[in-house]
């Protein structure tokens, strides 16, 4: 122990906070559960359907993929008559609408279209990311996507997108439409400024995620963000927790200090430093390393040697600090 007490240490020399940052976290929408088709639903779906259309693209665009039928238009309120059972892991990503069309190619292959727009950039690459096929090949459209068996998903800005076949072996296809999509929605290519701040040695890419809500598997934790790394030989995962007000950090850190004591074994707070900081033997992670620093948690996720944690967390905390995040 006193060996990592040693090591650790050079990382709370790092400033807790260069500059303040008002962070614009998916916390949640206030969109409910089973309502039924309310008229408040009907009258925002009628708002916004005229813009949503604007986004499919036709034949001309498309590469011969055309509408068959008439697209739909679901808002928080009525999300569930389309996704029943999944409408709650959009909601918490501030989902606002989405539009799903039927599409037919001219060789007679067919598919489906949804277009789900979040709130911002932000919570459209939380949800493509929660629901990510980590086997599934990485296709260059939008920001960045996949393709399966019988579709093809990809997120850009705010929206998710969806391109499902109703048979397998359509991937190129799938990509023609894709592409179409991407090319008329009104959003940049590129990641949220918050996952710039994951140390690039050992990180797997594509493995990124946002958590709105139930990070480290606390309901009370939001606003978190993950990686996957590899270094040495060593497997384990970095990840943040951000937050608007040094106070609220420090609330978190408690919060799940006292979740490891009562799920796990060997917690113990290491004193004698600038920064808050326990060390945890989790059934599933293994070794857990957590911290305070700023308006951040910070933990290392299955990383045994102090040295290599102490680098991770120092690198981890020295680019959120130049990103104005802690």
């Amino acid at each position: 122990m006193s060996r990592f007490r040693t090591v650790i240490g050079a990382v709370v020399l790092f400033p807790a906070a260069l500059a303040f940052v008002l962070l614009c976290g998916c916390s949640g929408s206030g969109g409910g559960g089973p309502k039924g088709e309310t008229a408040q639903a009907e009258s925002a779906a009628d708002v916004q359907s005229a813009d949503l259309q604007a986004l499919l693209p036709g034949p001309q665009l498309s590469g011969g993929w055309k509408i068959s039928g008439e697209p739909r238009v679901f808002v928080a309120d009525n999300l569930w008559e389309y996704i029943n059972g999944g409408a709650e892991g959009y909601l918490v990503y501030n989902f606002k609408t989405v539009i799903t069309a039927d599409y037919e190619s001219a060789d007679g292959v067919q598919a489906v279209v949804d277009i789900y727009r979040m709130a911002d950039q932000l919570c459209g690459f939380g949800i493509y990311s929660a629901e990510r096929n980590s086997l599934a090949p990485r296709v260059d459209i939008g920001s960045e996507g996949y393709l399966t068996e019988n579709a093809l998903h990809f997120w850009q800005g705010p929206y998710y997108v969806k391109v499902t076949a109703f048979e397998t072996g359509q991937g190129e296809q799938l990509e023609v439409l894709a592409r179409a999509i991407a090319a008329g929605l009104d959003a940049p290519v590129g990641n949220p400024p918050q996952i710039a701040a994951f140390p690039e040695q050992g990180l797997r890419a594509g493995s990124e995620r946002y958590m709105a809500s139930d990070v480290l598997g606390h309901s009370e934790l939001k606003n978190g963000f993950s990686a996957d790394y590899e270094l040495n030989g060593t497997e384990f995962k970095l990840v943040f927790i951000l937050h608007d007000e040094v106070e609220q950090a420090a609330n978190s850190y408690q919060v799940y200090k006292q979740f490891m004591e009562r799920y796990s074994q060997g917690v113990e707070e290491h004193q004698g430093m600038d920064s808050p900081m326990f060390t945890a033997q989790d059934s599933y992670y293994g070794k857990v390393v957590a911290m305070l620093s700023g308006r951040a948690v910070v933990v290392t996720l299955g990383l045994e040697d102090p040295e290599m944690v102490n680098s991770c967390l120092r690198r981890l905390i020295e680019k959120l600090s130049s990103q104005g995040l802690i």
